[in-house]
């Protein structure tokens, strides 16, 4: 059934491009020529699929957190959480990306023991009644943090914690991003 989904999934993205609606690109990474990928094009229009999940679509719970990836100097996210040493940067991708594109993304960070098994995955989060679909663009490492993402991940252990740009789409405020949320993947096997 998952497979089927998938299938139409892509059908729907790939007939959306091919009659000039609005969609996202690809969400399937563009290769460079180290192992990171290349960033895609905007993925902020995944607000909310077309497609609905399956019936048997499985919901995940993770602790829901959020980040600032372009702090400003001095803040807490700066200070505190090294934010100013990673602006732009994600694990997932090569190079460092501009504010513009971080603010043009739905973009997340997951507990960096499972960013192998996700990176560059988009998950479908909801919580009360808002929906969104974002990519796991970067991890949360306990380094930077002092073991912060540990401590975040809680009880539920796992992590989710979403920049500040796609906390806004989601909650409709930069900072209104906490709590528990639901996940599904929608493009893992």
């Amino acid at each position: 059934m998952k497979s089927l989904h998938y299938v139409l999934c892509v059908a729907v993205v790939a007939l959306l491009g091919a009659c000039g609606g609005t969609s996202s690109t690809s969400h399937e990474p563009v290769e460079s020529s180290s192992s990171e990928a290349v960033a895609p094009e905007s993925s902020s229009a995944m607000e909310s699929s077309a497609v609905e999940p399956a019936t048997d679509t499985v919901w995940n719970k993770a602790n829901l957190t959020w980040y600032i990836s372009w702090p400003d100097p001095g803040s807490e996210e700066c200070v505190v959480y090294n934010g100013c040493e990673w602006s732009g940067y994600f694990a997932a991708l090569s190079d460092q990306q501009t504010e513009e594109w971080v603010r043009e993304h739905n973009i997340i960070s997951i507990h960096e023991k499972d960013f192998g098994k996700y990176k560059l995955k988009t998950f479908r989060l909801r919580q009360n009644d808002r929906t969104i679909d974002a990519v796991v663009y970067d991890k949360c490492a306990d380094s930077d943090c002092d073991g912060c993402c540990t401590q975040n991940a809680g009880e539920l252990g796992f992590l989710i914690d979403i920049e500040s740009y796609t906390c806004e789409r989601l909650s409709g405020t930069k900072d209104g991003c906490d709590g528990v949320i639901e996940w599904t993947c929608l493009d893992c096997e």
